[in-house]
């Protein structure tokens, strides 16, 4: 998706791809769940709302929701992506690649468990050189899928 040597100082994606750069990391936004097959299992209030296992309502995407407004907010609490920016179904639309092709964030996005203050936990491999996510793939301090070189990839390895 992003070779190594387009990628910011910071190691992030490029602008104006770089959705974490000036506007939020992706995983801040995610709620907290556990994966069943790689996807993650979502739990119901009995008034029909989506939650994470923390209890803060999500929608049908497994995105934080600041409560009957259907913004996007971050785990500090904080909107970040206005409902009139999303979908109409209420997802983060396409994003692009440098080359213009279309991906969608979630698959470049590692699966990881969280800490008590919502950041993700990546797991350190067994030569303690790499960090992995829950599925033994390869990712970033960021938490984005890589390849060997440090280029971010999608979970198809593109």
């Amino acid at each position: 998706m992003f070779l190594d040597k387009d990628l910011d100082e910071r190691g992030e994606v490029p602008a104006p791809f770089c959705v974490e750069k000036f506007n939020f990391n992706p995983h801040n936004i995610m709620g907290d769940f556990d994966y069943v097959d790689g996807q993650p299992r979502m739990m119901v209030t009995n008034k029909g709302f989506f939650v994470d296992k923390k209890g803060r309502r999500v929608n049908k995407f497994g995105w934080m929701v600041l409560t009957n407004q259907g913004h996007l907010m971050d785990r500090l609490g904080r909107k970040k992506l206005d409902k009139k920016q999303l979908t109409p179904e209420g997802d983060i639309p396409k994003l692009f690649t440098l080359s213009g092709k279309r991906y969608d964030i979630k698959d470049v996005m590692g699966q990881f468990d969280k800490d008590q203050l919502g950041r993700i936990v990546p797991h350190t491999s067994k030569n303690g050189k790499d960090l992995l996510d829950n599925m033994g793939r390869r990712v970033n301090d960021k938490g984005y899928l890589i390849d060997p070189n440090g280029n971010i990839i999608d979970v198809n390895n593109k």
